[in-house]
C-alpha cells in the first residue's frame, strides 16, 4: 500500500502510462498528443506506439516525457514503460518481460477484460507469468469498445494468491474520446523520470479515474484514508470481499490481521474511483 508522509517532502504526480501516436494508430501527432494532456494538467506522459519506441526529441513543454513501447504482436499486450528499444514480441511473454526488465524497463499487462469475451489475457497467464509490475486494474480505452475497462476481478483473483502485483490506471490513448479517463499518481520526492520509474516499480502509486487520494497511512495497525472527492471508502480483502466500508470522503479501518491483505477503493462523481495499492499482512509470493 502507498504510504505517505507529508513530513519526507513527497508530492503527487500526475500521468498516462499508455498512449499512442500516427507513429502506429493513434489520432494525434506526438507534439499535439502532449499537447493535449499539458493542457488537463498532467504531469508525465508515457508514449507506448505498437511495438516500436516512438523518438519523444522533437517535443518539448512542461510534460515529462517517458518512452515506451506496447508490446502486441505475437500474445497478450504488455505496455513496457522506460525503454529506449522496441523488444522482441516473443510468443514466450515470459521473454518480452525479461528483455524489459533488463533494460531497466516496467512491464504492465495491458486491458485483461477487453474484447468479446472478457478475457484479453487468460488468468492461467496471468498466474504462470512472473516479473512483471502489475496490471491496468483501469483501461480507459475500453470503455468505447467490447469488454470492461475494469479488472479488478483479475487483480483480486491475483492478490488472493499471494501474488505481489500493483494496479494502474491508463488512458490507451487512441484519439479525443480517450483523454483523462484514467490515470496513475506516482508519490516522488523529486520531478524526475527516474523518480517515476521507480514509483511505479515499487508501487508508490494509486490508480484513478477521477477520485483523488491525499493521503493513505497506516497508524497502529489502522489504515487511515483521506481523499479529495470520494463519497464511499471500501476496504477490500482476499477474494475481493469487501471487509468494511463508509459514505464519506475520509475512513478508517483496524486491521484483524487474517485479511491476507487490504486495499482500498473509494468512489466519486460518476462512478469514478481510485485503488490503492495493497497493504500485504502475509508475506507475498515472488512476482
Amino acid at each position: 500500500m502507498i504510504i505517505t508522509d507529508k513530513s519526507d517532502e513527497g508530492f503527487w504526480l500526475r500521468g498516462n502510462l499508455h498512449s499512442h501516436t500516427t507513429n502506429s494508430d493513434g489520432k494525434f501527432s506526438l507534439e499535439e498528443l502532449c499537447r493535449r494532456y499539458e493542457e488537463k494538467g498532467y504531469d508525465f506522459l508515457v508514449v507506448t506506439d505498437h511495438d516500436k519506441v516512438t523518438s519523444l526529441c522533437s517535443v518539448s513543454g512542461s510534460l515529462i516525457l517517458i518512452s515506451g513501447c506496447e508490446v502486441s504482436a505475437g500474445g497478450g499486450h504488455i505496455v513496457a514503460i522506460g525503454i529506449e528499444q522496441p523488444v522482441e514480441p516473443h510468443r514466450d511473454r515470459q521473454k518480452v518481460i525479461d528483455r524489459v526488465n533488463g533494460e531497466g524497463g516496467v512491464c504492465v499487462l495491458a486491458h485483461p477484460n477487453w474484447s468479446t469475451q472478457f478475457c484479453h489475457w487468460h488468468q492461467e497467464e496471468l498466474e504462470r507469468l512472473q516479473g512483471y509490475a502489475g496490471i491496468e486494474v483501469f483501461n480507459g480505452n475500453i470503455l468505447r469498445d467490447s469488454g470492461s475497462p475494469l479488472a479488478s476481478d483479475r487483480w483480486d483473483r491475483l492478490l488472493s494468491q499471494g501474488r505481489k502485483v500493483f494496479a494502474y490506471g491508463t488512458d490507451d490513448t487512441h484519439n479525443e474520446l480517450d483523454v483523462a479517463n484514467g490515470w496513475t499518481m506516482v508519490w516522488v520526492r523529486e520531478r524526475s523520470r527516474e523518480a517515476i520509474l521507480k514509483s511505479l516499480a515499487s508501487g508508490h502509486c494509486y490508480a484513478s479515474s477521477g477520485v483523488f487520494f491525499d493521503d493513505i497511512r497506516l497508524i497502529d495497525r489502522t489504515v487511515v484514508v483521506v481523499t479529495k472527492n470520494a463519497d464511499r471508502i471500501a476496504f477490500v480483502g482476499r477474494h475481493g470481499r469487501w471487509l468494511y466500508w463508509v459514505n464519506d470522503s475520509k475512513a478508517r479501518y483496524s486491521l484483524q490481521g487474517n485479511e491476507g491483505y487490504v486495499r482500498v477503493e473509494a468512489y466519486g462523481p460518476h462512478g469514478s474511483c481510485a485503488w490503492s495499492q495493497p497493504l500485504w499482512l502475509d508475506e507475498p509470493a515472488n512476482r
